[in-house]
């Protein structure tokens, strides 16, 4: 009888030792996915941050700050006279030969991929980022050196009324010994005169850069073409 009562005490001591075993071994495992885990994501942060800003910061979706300029033929543009188009609203410097010319390339370039019918629906439009260099002649002088001729509408005005422009869209834009620095950032508007998806052009002319920020400013116009 004593015999049988040890052996079953022997057996519950093995038991509850191999369940605590188990539990040490199981909470070891777990710990060790939850770290692999929490590695793979950070490995994976700073792709994803890079992808959503190729693919545009989404907006509030506030309506767009109106106003009136002159594009590079004298025509007179008011933003507002554009709705029921997108419109992808960038700020170039009339002088740059360096990053706003990227700019203008991906935007055309973007809207080139476009089906006949989606591209009639879309307006590009640049403003003067260059409050120094503002003569229509400025505009209408980079616009053909640069292939934009007649596929956008380079626009312009009074040193004020563009500096006024620039801190309603709250672009940083600066002279100093005649550079521009401005942020080189592009704005995506809705038919409805809605501020949407902002990109910012990269400062690089490789051209797998170039080709990411055009696919990602293309999928942002295909987003937000006017609705039949």
């Amino acid at each position: 009888m004593q015999h049988s009562d040890s052996l079953q005490k022997l057996v519950r001591t093995a038991v509850i030792l191999t369940s605590a075993l188990v539990i040490v071994v199981a909470a070891v495992w777990g710990a060790r996915l939850l770290i692999a885990h929490q590695l793979q994501l950070q490995a994976q942060a700073p792709t994803q941050s890079a992808n959503s800003g190729l693919l545009g910061f989404p907006l509030q979706g506030d309506v767009a700050p109106d106003f009136t300029l002159t594009d590079q033929f004298g025509h007179t543009v008011k933003l507002s006279s554009l709705r029921g188009h997108e419109v992808v609203l960038a700020f170039i410097d009339s002088q740059c030969t360096t990053l706003c010319p990227l700019t203008a390339q991906i935007m055309y370039d973007a809207k080139t991929h476009l089906s006949s019918t989606q591209a009639s629906q879309v307006d590009l439009v640049a403003i003067n980022a260059n409050p120094a260099a503002t003569s229509r002649a400025a505009v209408l002088a980079w616009s053909y050196e640069h292939g934009m001729l007649n596929r956008w509408e380079f626009l312009t005005g009074p040193a004020q009324q563009l500096q006024s422009i620039y801190h309603l869209y709250n672009v940083y834009d600066q002279v100093s010994n005649g550079n521009v620095v401005h942020d080189p950032v592009t704005y995506i508007i809705d038919a409805q005169g809605r501020e949407r998806l902002l990109y910012e052009t990269l400062d690089s002319n490789a051209k797998a850069d170039l080709l990411s920020q055009e696919q990602g400013l293309e999928i942002g116009m295909k987003q937000w073409l006017p609705q039949p």
